[in-house]
């Protein structure tokens, strides 16, 4: 009997660790339009983004001078990239069913134009970009950002 509970016991962790280690390579969106240099650096490598390549969750995103990208997540939310950003996917999580979840961008430099999704409009206190100096909570549905 010990062995059994011992066994389902490390069955249970063994799932619970493979899932939070699957979080940060969940899928997040998609990439819908490339213009120029763009990569995507996953794991420590970069990746030459184009155009319907998944975006993962913790994917850090380095365009290029005159370079942008267009991306939109799972719950709809479109991102734009301009010349020159360097921001991370920090943590994004969405249940389609329930429309619930919660987005964090991390901007280190460049431009951004925002327009929420399904998370910033159900929970938009779910929802925030993180910049050098300040924090935006998502309190509207469009909004441009640029960090020098």
């Amino acid at each position: 009997m010990k062995r059994w509970i011992s066994t389902v016991i490390y069955t249970a962790v063994a799932i619970f660790l493979s899932f939070n280690t699957a979080y940060a390579d969940q899928v997040a969106g998609t990439i819908k339009t490339v213009k120029g240099d763009v990569n995507i650096v996953r794991a420590g490598s970069a990746i030459k983004a184009a155009n319907r390549m998944k975006l993962n969750a913790s994917d850090k995103v380095v365009t290029g001078v005159n370079s942008s990208i267009g991306i939109i997540l799972l719950d709809d939310t479109l991102i734009a990239f301009g010349s020159e950003t360097v921001s991370t996917l920090d943590k994004f999580r969405y249940d389609p069913v329930k429309r619930d979840g919660n987005l964090l961008i991390s901007m280190l430099k460049g431009s951004m134009r925002f327009v929420t999704g399904w998370l910033g409009k159900r929970r938009p206190e779910f929802v925030a970009i993180n910049l050098p100096a300040a924090t935006i909570g998502v309190r509207g549905t469009d909004f441009i950002v640029s960090v020098e």
